[in-house]
């Protein structure tokens, strides 16, 4: 039996290769109670989720068989297929989250209860983290430049697997495949697979991965936009990574293109360093400082902060399930420092929105905007003006997500009018509100809090702030 849990895509999966050749694969999707309340959480990620098992569903038939639904504890539900089918091993895509990893060791018990082999492998990670871990001299990872040293060496990036996979036809009937109004969607979403998810990735390369350092601190500019895909498993980072350093081997590329090209390997093995080591659940004494709660929390959800990225960013969020990912850092930094809130609180809100279901990225994520990812030990605070002035000079993200400021001609006009050094006489930019908070303000404030409360620690860092 394999379990079709985060990794919804047929190629290049190493659990294939650790099969016994031959053995037919009974392909099992398993909407227990505890899948089907997180997709019920967030309509547009559950829309896509359907769209994807529905894609994979496909691929299964055209090969003879199908995807086999069933709707039961996840107990219930290994015994009884194991029993119909007579399956031997059970194999499934590790996870890396809190709670995927809680789900992992469950269903490893349940499968060697019944006396059956568990099998699990590293499907989402571009690069295998325990043979990195092994050539580390302390056999693991504090520092992501250490990892990514070693991400980086030519023998960690693995050939394709290509192995083949025989899957057993549709002799038990399937209960129906998901659909968007079981979890309150109100439609699928449309050109989702593993063929599209390829297909978005060549044209990443082909087309923009040269200028992805440029998008990336250019909120008017796309990325790459496969964060998505990447995270429900229709694309593997191990391929993605591939065709990424075979576009690398131009011997006409440009330094600046070779520059863009290494800026994008350094954010997928920043991808596996937080899937793999930076989701950790273990609490610091610096999450003391922050708070669980903040009325000032709604002006961000609402998109009324009076500071354009922030809003901006939350407009494109609550619209397109996505945000830029130099947008998303000062939203976070603003959320945690400018408000005081702890990560959590920030990151459970982005839950209902994003698209992307990479629970253990978005934790790593938004510990490092905190200040307690793993290997940094004091804050970044990041000023969202500062960042609007230089990131979205002309003033084109936030006029295209803010219609009250769709008049202005550039980001230092707006910046004019919140001093109080200019009047525009603009009847729209008179619905948006003023700065709610004073940055500076606000982030001396949190370095004071922070000082004192690290007195009494060792020292292991400097502050930083305002970058």
């Amino acid at each position: 039996m394999l379990s079709f849990d985060r990794d919804l895509r047929l190629s290049d999966r190493e659990l294939f290769a650790a099969i016994e050749p031959g053995t037919k694969i009974v392909p099992l999707l398993i909407l227990d109670h505890r899948r089907s309340e997180r997709l019920a959480r967030n309509p547009r990620r559950a829309a896509y989720f359907c769209a994807a098992v529905a894609a994979l569903d496909a691929e299964l038939r055209s090969r003879g068989s199908q995807l086999l639904v069933r709707r039961a504890p996840l107990d219930v539900t290994i015994r009884s297929v194991a029993r119909a089918t007579g399956a031997r091993v059970v194999a499934w895509s590790k996870r890396y989250d809190p709670a995927g990893a809680r789900e992992d060791l469950r269903l490893q018990a349940i499968v060697e209860e019944l006396g059956l082999r568990a099998l699990s492998a590293h499907e989402a990670l571009a690069v295998d983290p325990e043979r990195i871990a092994n050539d580390n001299e302390d056999g693991g990872f504090r520092s992501f430049n250490a990892f990514y040293r070693l991400w980086r060496a030519p023998e960690h990036l693995r050939a394709p697997i290509d192995a083949a996979a025989h899957f057993l036809p549709s002799v038990l009937p399937s209960e129906p495949l998901p659909h968007p109004e079981e979890f309150g969607a109100s439609r699928a979403t449309s050109s989702v697979g593993e063929r599209v998810a390829r297909l978005e990735c060549e044209r990443f390369v082909d087309d923009r991965l040269v200028e992805y350092a440029r998008a990336m601190r250019t909120p008017s500019l796309p990325t790459s936009g496969l964060g998505v895909p990447l995270s429900f498993g229709l694309l593997s980072g191990r391929e993605v990574v591939r065709s990424v350093c075979k576009r690398l081997e131009d011997p006409f590329l440009l330094a600046e293109e070779r520059a863009g090209i290494e800026r994008f390997l350094r954010a997928m093995a920043r991808r596996d360093f937080l899937l793999f080591a930076g989701s950790e659940s273990a609490s610091q004494p610096e999450e003391r400082l922050f708070a669980r709660g903040s009325r000032e929390f709604a002006s961000v959800l609402e998109a009324r902060t009076g500071f354009p990225l922030v809003d901006a960013g939350m407009r494109e969020l609550v619209t397109t399930g996505s945000m830029h990912p130099a947008v998303r850092a000062v939203v976070a930094s603003f959320c945690c420092f400018d408000l005081g809130l702890d990560w959590r609180v920030g990151m459970e809100a982005w839950e209902r929105l994003l698209t992307e279901d990479e629970p253990a990225l978005a934790i790593g994520n938004w510990r490092w905007s905190a200040g307690l990812r793993v290997d940094m030990h004091f804050p970044r605070i990041i000023d969202p003006q500062r960042q609007f002035l230089r990131g979205d000079p002309q003033a084109r993200y936030v006029r295209r997500w803010i219609p009250e400021l769709a008049l202005l001609s550039d980001a230092r006009q707006l910046h004019a009018w919140h001093e109080r050094q200019l009047a525009l006489d603009l009847f729209e930019i008179e619905r948006y509100p003023r700065p709610m908070l004073d940055h500076r303000e606000r982030a001396i404030a949190f370095l004071a809090r922070y000082a004192e409360g690290r007195a009494a620690m060792p020292p292991v860092g400097a502050l930083r702030s305002n970058r």
